[in-house]
């Protein structure tokens, strides 16, 4: 503490002996130092402030600006509406929001039914339902990238208990898209199926989507239903050509290098879809159905006639009998078998799905080798054509790759030209790289550092040193500006005296220089230090 008050002292002392333009000087330079590194300082150090939530409503920007108000949580709007609050803060904020559920995002959802009121009527319940029911669409919606806000309008008839009487419900979307955002079909075509499974009873025929543009996005009509078809068709066909190009390209990449092949594939698919029925019969192959047999027999005389016709009444209720000595023993065996077969039948229904692979045609482009010739002192690639088992054995390997079927005459070209330009390959970020990742992630802290090293080696320090020239200085001087400072006194020394009053003999001038040359070589660095101060001083 002493040290640092005399050196304050020394600090002063330094800056009386100043004139009044050198004085200006310095307070202005200094002056200029500190707010130099003070805004440095703040600029390095001011917090850094990103997007809460993008694409809000002016309704849940709102609730989210109070919400934080009440939180005392910092936060700033940008001028495009956009919260922001410090990056070190931005998912503590988020899921202390969420808590309170905001932000809502396309207005009131189910939690319309926490809180319900005493004595609601029927009709209000079913519109409290319809909001709800709303609100949870148009915010399932708003989750696409692409759509910003989105309003569902839902038309729901009463339910009749008569079949003629009810009435289908139907549904209209609206959507607010992000700037130089589109849905594509199969976008759309989910918003649809989502929207006709959450309310019951709707058909996708009933639905209307549109922007807030007023473009008809989706509207259900034979004709927009055979377009749908042929995008989805269009789609299809694009990614198999590209499944096809990517199998090729990694395929030689792994074998030639990276950034060296160029593929190319065109498929031709069959979207048409086609049902076969076939029935086949085998009248050699019989197998037994059903089986039945009846046996039949009979022994024993025939009966014979008896009575007399002529009589009317057997008055002896007996009938006249004749005898039966003639009766004749018959036998009678009758037998009866059903046999029904079944005929061998097959029967076959065939769908072919459609998408199927008609013909392949399959371009490829491979570069180099290159060999490295001196040409006018230099070291210069000249393209080497490979050779042809090379480009067989590349070729066979394409044709592995996309199922070559020369059945459908497929087509496959593999051909070897040089690259109009190098291409570098893609090498993985070396230590240098993750090194200056490092850097940028801690920039804030070395650049605090930097500040104060540059302040301690361009202020401080030699603040420090002028400060210990002046300490120095002040040892060696009398008291007083005015007094010339003379060499030590005591045993052999001079006494000290103002040099104005200074009267020497001229006799005892070679006594005075002999004793200056002793103490001079007795203690040079103080003599040095002495003739600067006189130097000074004159």
């Amino acid at each position: 503490m002493n040290a640092f008050l005399r050196m304050l002292q020394q600090f002063r002392n330094s800056f009386q002996r100043f004139s009044g333009t050198q004085k200006l000087v310095a307070l202005t330079a200094a002056a200029l130092v500190i707010a130099s590194v003070a805004y440095l300082v703040y600029f390095i150090n001011q917090v850094e402030y990103v997007s809460l939530f993008g694409r809000l409503a002016e309704s849940d920007t709102a609730a989210v600006a109070e919400a934080l108000k009440k939180n005392k949580i910092s936060y700033r709007l940008s001028d495009t509406g956009t919260v922001m609050v410090p990056r070190d803060q931005l998912y503590d904020v988020r899921l202390s929001l969420a808590t309170e559920g905001i932000p809502r995002g396309g207005g009131a959802g189910f939690e319309l039914f926490d809180q319900q009121k005493l004595g609601s009527t029927e009709f209000v319940q079913k519109i409290n339902y319809q909001r709800a029911l709303q609100g949870e669409l148009a915010r399932t919606i708003s989750q696409i990238n692409e759509v910003m806000e989105s309003r569902v309008h839902l038309a729901l008839p009463e339910e009749s208990l008569f079949l003629e009487d009810r009435k289908p419900p139907s549904a209209a979307v609206v959507l607010k898209l992000a700037p130089g955002s589109r849905l594509n079909q199969r976008q759309v075509q989910g918003i649809v199926h989502l929207v006709a499974n959450a309310v019951k009873g709707l058909d996708e025929d009933h639905i209307t989507i549109l922007s807030t543009d007023g473009q008809v996005i989706y509207k259900k009509s034979s004709q927009e239903s055979s377009l749908q078809v042929t995008g989805s068709q269009l789609e299809l066909k694009n990614q198999v050509e590209e499944n096809l190009r990517q199998k090729i390209q990694s395929m030689l990449e792994s074998v030639i290098g990276s950034n060296r092949v160029i593929a190319r594939v065109t498929a031709d698919l069959d979207f048409s879809q086609i049902r076969t029925e076939q029935d086949t019969f085998d009248p050699d192959a019989t197998t037994i159905r059903s089986q039945q047999r009846s046996v039949e027999n009979t022994e024993g005389a025939e009966p014979s006639p008896k009575g007399n016709p002529d009589v009317p009444i057997n008055i002896e209720s007996k009938l006249m009998e004749t005898p039966a000595k003639d009766k004749e023993q018959k036998k009678f065996n009758r037998q009866r078998e059903t046999v029904n077969y079944e005929i061998n039948r097959v029967s076959r229904k065939t769908v072919n799905a459609p998408g199927t692979i008609k013909k392949l045609s399959v371009a490829v482009i491979v570069d180099g080798p290159y060999e490295s010739k001196a040409e006018g002192g230099k070291d210069k690639l000249v393209f080497t054509p490979r050779t042809a088992d090379e480009m067989k054995g590349l070729e066979d390997l394409v044709k592995k790759a996309v199922g070559f079927d020369e059945g459908r005459n497929d087509q496959v070209t593999v051909s070897n030209v040089p690259f109009a330009s190098e291409m570098a390959a893609v090498e993985e970020p070396g230590w240098l790289t993750r090194i200056l990742r490092g850097i940028k992630s801690y920039q804030k802290y070395l650049w605090n550092v930097g500040i104060i090293i540059l302040v301690f080696l361009l202020v401080v320090r030699p603040l420090l040193r002028r400060l210990k020239q002046l300490a120095r200085e002040t040892e060696l001087l009398p008291p007083g500006r005015e007094a010339a400072p003379g060499l030590p006194g005591g045993e052999g020394g001079l006494p000290e005296f103002p040099l104005e009053r200074l009267e020497i003999p001229v006799d005892s001038l070679p006594r005075l220089r002999e004793r200056a040359l002793a103490l001079i070589k007795q203690d040079p660095n103080r003599a040095r230090d002495v003739l600067r101060a006189w130097l000074r001083e004159m």
